[in-house]
């Protein structure tokens, strides 16, 4: 294929509408920026279906994506600029086939650690919980009522492109309630208005810590159903901390106490 250097290109033109979510769930793909990122989905098994660069640059990364007959094409500078997604320009951009993981597709080993999120707005919170996921062998990250779509282009590079390698499901509060309960996982509701610390838990039994929205927090349901509430303690004038903050700080408390 010619090197493609106009904005009208129909091929551009629809890698440019996976900019928004209603796209990228009709087409079953999503825009996936960076070398980075691109080697974890590759390494994921994730169907890369094309691949757009520019010509001089990220030439291993090429010469892998070839070798498994992946589709690579050339563009212009100013093409590049407008397929990237924010400031960072490694000119190389693919589009991917964002996985469909249901809860029965899980599989655990002893004493899981799962994570599960509720209603989260804001991509840059949820990669960033991943990318804590990832450090401390999170094995699932389950999504209930989710407010962001898991695959946006802003949450695979905010999670470096590990959102391809944790087992990331989407259900329902009621749904992974079940699930975790048949699988004789405790969970534990991190909120504010806890009387317990986020310490006092056994976290090396298998567990999963439900976390709730940046406005919010989290739903009755989750507060009502969870096997106990546990807060981080908080000394100054802010009642809480940011979500992937928090995630953290309980995260490596379970990761402390497992070692």
């Amino acid at each position: 294929m010619e090197k493609i250097t106009s904005l009208q290109n129909a091929l551009v033109r629809q890698a440019l509408g996976l900019r928004e979510s209603r796209e990228r769930r009709l087409k079953g793909l999503t825009i996936i920026d960076g070398v980075r990122e691109i080697s974890r989905a590759l390494e994921a098994g994730i169907a890369l279906e094309k691949v757009f660069y520019v010509k001089g640059r990220q030439e291993a990364l090429l010469k892998r994506l070839r070798a498994q007959k992946i589709e690579t094409i050339e563009v212009s500078d100013k093409v590049m600029d407008k397929l990237a997604y924010g400031e960072r320009h490694e000119g190389v951009v693919a589009l991917g086939r964002t996985p469909a993981i249901t809860l029965k597709d899980l599989t655990f080993i002893i004493r899981p650690l799962v994570v599960v999120l509720e209603s989260l707005e804001k991509p840059g919170n949820l990669g960033a919980i991943l990318r804590t996921c990832d450090a401390v062998g999170v094995e699932a990250v389950l999504v209930c009522d989710p407010r962001t779509d898991v695959y946006n282009p802003n949450v695979i590079r905010s999670s470096t492109g590990v959102v391809f390698k944790i087992p990331v499901v989407c259900a329902s509060a009621q749904e992974i309630s079940a699930f975790l309960k048949s699988h004789k996982i405790k969970t534990y509701a991190c909120t504010p208005s806890a009387s317990q610390l986020y310490t006092q838990p056994d976290l090396r039994d298998a567990s999963a810590l439900v976390l709730g929205s940046e406005e919010k927090g989290l739903s009755d349901f989750w507060l009502s159903t969870a096997d106990m509430a546990v807060k981080i303690p908080m000394k100054g004038l802010a009642d809480s901390l940011n979500v992937s903050t928090a995630a953290a700080v309980i995260l490596y408390e379970a990761l402390r106490q497992r070692n």
